[in-house]
């Protein structure tokens, strides 16, 4: 390859005059002192230079161009396929090339004195690919297309690089069954299977084998097929390889597909590797080429993420009926532009807890003509109980995955108010995965207990990666060991973080009960109007052991607190204490003495304001105003701001949620649309 170089130097001499005058009797300050012309820096002209890797590609691939030239240019302009016409003016750009031919590259640089000219003939040299070369192809640049461009680090993943699978949960064909258990593919299910090529080897002839190996975690976990003039078979479901007819692949390339058809775990990260390799009737090995996938995680959902639809389980008789929350629902599903949607109590045996039975998520997938395909997602939780039901035969349907539970372990650690989402932050941009737990005592006591989520699920989560590695906060000290029952997350947008966490406090109780009595208040209701349950601020402080257990309590919520900041890097200013007490609910185990104002509905609109659904903490109650919702308005109120508001509702869930040992949010659950962006990017 030649290099010729043209110079456009408009030069300056370079030469500075230095004037001195003759110095009198002396320097410094006083008369006759010198004065002399400063040497300016001498012009310096741009010399252009660069250089490109590679230079030999074939069609579809790109080159990175290095600036190397002198004289501190400023600006930028390259001709990198020999046309005449400007392509880039960035310093350092890439560039694609489509075609085949060898290609001359010219950069032509310039600052404030001068410019120059550096062109490099027959610089890039791109082939298409040859004929007969052994190549298989995936959507490697996930551009929702298989071409050449593909080809370029086909066997590595990286956020720019590796093809995606689709773990195949929805039912396109309404056969009531997820599709990956379906033996065959037609129809719009087609459209959840990731393409793979083979391309043609001409030369290979009569007795020689084309095979795909398959990476030894992924072997059974996935399902290939063929297309034949347009019907789709199975080519592979089992074992550590597969064989495509050597005389189909002389004669053009075959087509494949391909689903993910288990789960990740402890054993499986997700990732395929699968190597084609071609040899002739002597079993000599012709050539190999290899591709990497992965299977799409489930992107669990968070608080803010905004709500598309509210589900809750309609209990419309008896004297724990949820009428007050169910109307209070409605009414916000309609002012925030949300579906609402009731599971019917008497098909569920009056199982009201909704949030334990499953979890919400989405699937990203790559697809030509845009970003991404979002598919929705539930992951019904190992609870085993009537309303479990609920999200596979309502839900589950064509892009609405049903990831069916996969433990027989019924401990209520398992549930779904045991699982948060803590929101993004610098080092995890898609959230991380919470769940409670832990090995501690029982408060009060030195009685062990161990109490976690059932292991499956948090390797499946680990093993998921976008949103693990998991945490665990202690939680094996409440009667029913729910990080709800004391943390959530929640929309801040007047914050610098843009969310805030939500926990209960002990301490923020009593601080506004004894406000509350030394207001002379001390008399005032709490509770007031519920029969058997109904006090004062003046008992409740009065009540030595509640206070010992309330200290304890707090205790504890400050080391899920520590716990929490040391993973995720928040501080102490990123958490809202609102005020909740607890009591002794089952023998040394906790819950809510109040309602529990922390375990409450978060519902971000479309209209820019997030609408809260919170627990009536029924505080005492001073001319018509409870003071602790007076406490919880006033703190979540400065969180908003006028162009993104807050709209709350104080809900009574009193003897429909609270005196069964839930709240607001364990009778609900929520679809959720994800932000604007691809995980594959993070």
């Amino acid at each position: 390859m030649g290099t010729s170089k043209t110079r456009l130097l408009a030069c300056l001499a370079g030469l500075v005059v230095l004037a001195v005058a003759a110095c009198g009797g002396g320097g410094g300050k006083s008369g006759g002192g010198g004065n002399a012309t400063i040497p300016g820096p001498t012009p310096v002209a741009p010399v252009a230079e660069f250089s490109g890797t590679p230079l030999s590609i074939q069609t579809g691939q790109s080159v990175s161009f290095t600036d190397l030239s002198t004289g501190t240019p400023t600006s930028w302009a390259w001709d990198l396929d020999g046309n005449g016409t400007t392509d880039s003016t960035a310093q350092n750009p890439s560039f694609q090339y489509n075609t085949a031919g060898v290609f001359q590259v010219s950069l032509q640089v310039t600052n404030a004195f001068s410019s120059d000219v550096e062109t490099k003939a027959a610089y890039v040299t791109v082939t298409a690919p040859a004929t007969g070369s052994v190549n298989i192809d995936v959507d490697s640049n996930r551009d929702g297309v298989v071409n050449a461009a593909d080809d370029a680090n086909e066997d590595t993943w990286g956020t720019t690089r590796g093809a995606v699978i689709y773990y195949n949960l929805d039912d396109d064909d309404a056969n009531a069954a997820e599709d990956y258990k379906d033996t065959t593919a037609s129809g719009s299910d087609l459209n959840d299977l990731a393409r793979i090529f083979v391309r043609q080897y001409a030369a290979l002839s009569a007795g020689g084998s084309c095979t795909v190996l398959v990476s030894g975690s992924a072997q059974s976990r996935i399902r290939i097929f063929q297309n034949t003039a347009g019907s789709w078979s199975g080519v592979y479901s089992t074992g550590a390889s597969f064989t495509l007819p050597a005389a189909t692949v002389a004669a053009g390339d075959i087509e494949l597909s391909i689903e993910a058809r288990d789960r990740m775990s402890a054993t499986w990260n997700g990732y395929v590797t699968l190597t084609l390799e071609i040899r002739d009737a002597s079993n000599t090995l012709l050539g190999t080429d290899a591709v990497i996938l992965r299977v799409a995680p489930p992107l669990m959902s968070t608080n803010l993420w905004r709500a598309t639809q509210y589900h809750v389980v309609n209990i419309a008789t008896g004297s724990t009926n949820n009428a007050a929350l169910r109307s209070a629902m409605q009414t916000i599903c309609t002012a925030g532009g949300f579906q609402y949607r009731e599971a019917a109590g008497t098909s569920y045996s009056g199982d009201r807890w909704l949030q334990d039975s499953s979890e919400f998520a989405v699937t990203q997938l790559p697809v030509s003509g845009s970003p991404r395909r979002v598919v929705d997602h539930v992951m019904q939780l190992a609870r085993w109980r009537p309303c479990d039901a609920w999200c596979k035969s309502t839900l589950l349907g064509a892009d609405f995955d049903f990831f069916e539970r996969f433990s027989t372990d019924t401990a209520s650690t398992n549930y779904g108010g045991n699982f948060e989402v803590v929101p993004p932050t610098a080092s995890m941009p898609w959230g991380r995965v919470m769940f409670g737990g832990g090995n501690g005592t029982q408060l009060g006591t030195s009685t062990s207990v161990n109490r976690h989520m059932i292991a499956a699920y948090r390797e499946f989560f680990d093993a998921a990666a976008i949103q693990g590695p998991h945490l665990e906060i202690t939680s094996e000290w409440l009667a029913v060991g729910h990080v709800d029952e004391f943390t959530m997350f929640i929309p801040a947008p007047n914050t610098a973080r843009g969310w805030v966490c939500l926990i209960a406090s002990p301490a923020r109780s009593l601080t506004v009960l004894q406000a509350t009595q030394s207001a002379g208040q001390g008399a005032a209701a709490v509770f007031a109007g519920r029969s058997g349950y109904a006090t004062t601020v003046n008992a409740i402080l009065a009540d030595t052991a509640l206070m010992t257990l309330n200290q304890q309590a707090q205790t504890r919520i400050d080391q899920a607190r520590s716990q929490i900041k040391a993973a995720t890097g928040i501080t102490d200013a990123d958490f809202i204490h609102l005020p909740v007490l607890f009591e002794y609910a089952s023998g040394n185990y906790v819950a809510a003495l109040n309602p529990g104002d922390v375990n409450l509905v978060c519902l971000p609109s479309a209209n820019g304001t997030t609408y809260l659904a919170i627990p009536d903490p029924e505080g005492p109650d001073i001319g018509g105003v409870d003071q602790w919702q007076a406490d919880i308005t006033a703190q979540l109120n400065a969180l908003f701001t006028a162009g993104s508001p807050v709209a709350i509702t104080y809900v009574d869930v009193f003897f429909s949620y609270h005196d069964l040992l839930g709240e607001a949010h364990c009778g609900s659950n929520f679809v959720r649309v994800p932000p604007a962006d691809d995980w594959w990017n993070k």
